[in-house]
């Protein structure tokens, strides 16, 4: 324990002077190239016992093949040193204190080779959890406490946990490869540690679309076939985007777009700095193979807005953008795909795709 925390103290301190992002030079929601989008922990919370599955939404040009390396770390390392970690098997060693007291028990682990923290190399990955909740929190309230001994720095005492009950995170790191190109992402998740009040993935019901401009709605019946009656209000010109085929648009058209988290799983939680439940907020973002969008993230706040505003973006449909972006084609029309992320303030995460194929309103492609 105590060599292991000597570890997590030195990852601590180095996430507060790395903090920050990358520069990126393309638009956040173009997707032209090796692209990981999100990572998904599915459930959020790693309870004893119970399996974790990590996937993540990815993007390959011209549908090449894609290379997974998936491993976990008892820390989140900072994206700097590409998020390895900092710990071996000779620093992490779940089985010890339970051994120490079972001498006569075989150690179906102490003469492997395998390296504890690798997940393997498949589309998705499982983790279980080796800890139990006690086990949990103690390692959480030795690592506060000696935090809180060791400095005086107000931001990293706010990146403590404030109940470690809650659990203690940790991380998923995932290294993609296709072709040429190589990505390193990590994606945080929590080891239970006993609190009831725990989080789950929100979960997207439909990806919808519509006319930005009212008066549009009768070319998207007469050039793209959508079986609206011409005098449908405005509220009633969506159309949900089939999950197995792409949606007929029309170029030059602007559309709408907004993608529906189910209301049933929205959660309330109660904050540590509050003493009443809340509903819990998301941070949206849209992406796309061929743009431009308007905006490409968006923010759900209980109270101010709605779920059924909150992920809304303007596809601009313009016809020379999409000429020079597009990548995939249908008999000449561009098919044009779509993403949207959703996260909430507790590590949740969950995505949603479709696509449209543009019609030109001259009948030409």
């Amino acid at each position: 324990m105590r060599r292991m925390c000597a570890a997590v103290l030195a990852v601590v301190f180095v996430a507060v002077a790395t903090a920050g992002c990358p520069p990126d030079f393309s638009p956040y929601w173009k997707i032209d190239k090796l692209r990981v989008m999100a990572i998904q922990a599915d459930p959020v919370v790693a309870k004893q016992g119970e399996p974790v599955t990590f996937s993540a939404l990815v993007w390959a040009p011209d549908d090449q093949q894609i290379d997974y390396d998936w491993s976990w770390c008892p820390v989140h390392p900072p994206a700097d040193d590409g998020y390895e970690c900092p710990m071996d098997e000779l620093d992490f060693d779940p089985e010890a204190e339970s051994n120490a007291n079972n001498d006569d028990e075989d150690d179906d682990n102490g003469d492997s080779d395998e390296d504890p923290l690798d997940l393997g190399d498949e589309e998705t990955a499982t983790f279980t959890n080796p800890f139990s909740e006690q086990q949990v929190r103690a390692f959480c309230e030795a690592i506060v406490a000696e935090v809180l001994d060791e400095t005086d720095n107000e931001e990293l005492v706010e990146m403590l946990p404030s109940d470690c009950e809650e659990g203690w995170e940790v991380s998923v790191r995932l290294e993609v490869s296709s072709g040429d190109e190589e990505i390193i992402a990590s994606k945080r998740f929590t080891l239970w540690g006993g609190d009831e009040d725990y989080n789950k993935n929100p979960e997207f019901d439909r990806m919808q679309a519509r006319p930005y401009a009212p008066e549009d709605l009768p070319q998207f019946i007469e050039v793209a076939g959508w079986d609206i009656a011409e005098s449908a209000d405005h509220d009633d010109q969506w159309v949900t985007i089939p999950d197995d085929e792409p949606l007929d648009v029309v170029e030059n058209s602007p559309l709408q777009l907004r993608s529906l988290v189910d209301p049933d799983s929205v959660l309330e939680f109660t904050p540590s700095t509050a003493d009443e439940p809340r509903e819990e907020s998301f941070d949206y973002r849209w992406f796309t193979t061929a743009g431009p969008l308007a905006s490409s993230s968006s923010s759900y706040f209980p109270g101010s807005n709605t779920l059924e505003d909150a992920s809304n973006t303007v596809h601009q449909m313009d016809g020379q953008q999409l000429d020079d972006d597009c990548t995939a084609f249908d008999d000449g029309a561009c098919i044009i795909e779509l993403w949207t992320v959703v996260r909430d303030t507790r590590l949740g995460v969950d995505w949603i795709d479709g696509r449209l194929r543009v019609q030109s309103p001259g009948g030409e492609q």
